[in-house]
């Protein structure tokens, strides 16, 4: 079996509006890109197809997780898997949005909103064998 090294895989955790793309370093995650909805840095999404009683949480919700999608979309090429964290909403939504490509590289999600928790302290959140993930074939 494929095994994934550092830096092949990308640990994206987002929130409602906040997502940190990071890789592990042996003994922390570092991030490699971040961004969120409240300070733009050129990120912002159309949302997708709605549900006709879709309140503008929603949307606001399915635009930013286009944007996320996007992002690991473009990765896609240059890793070798994703591990995705988001609370299930976003997690949902954010899964919609994958090419089949990409989609295929996701290892393993996590349900979770750990969008609030210092970079630093991320790893414990994550089990990480010391062989790194096995990646889909």
């Amino acid at each position: 079996m494929k095994q994934a090294q550092d830096g092949l895989v990308v640990y994206v955790v987002a929130s409602a509006d906040v997502v940190r793309f990071l890789h592990d370093g042996g003994d922390a995650l570092h991030v490699k890109k971040e961004f969120d909805t409240h300070h733009g840095h050129g990120h912002s999404g159309t949302p997708g197809r709605m549900h006709a009683g879709a309140t503008p949480a929603d949307r606001k919700r399915d635009a930013f997780a286009r944007v996320v999608a996007d992002e690991m979309n473009h990765m896609s090429h240059n890793v070798a898997g994703f591990i995705l964290a988001a609370p299930a909403a976003v997690l949902h939504a954010i899964r919609d949005h994958l090419t089949k490509v990409t989609a295929a590289k996701v290892i393993t999600t996590l349900s979770k909103d750990l969008g609030s928790i210092p970079t630093h302290a991320l790893r414990d959140h994550f089990d990480i064998p010391a062989t790194g993930w096995v990646l889909p074939k």
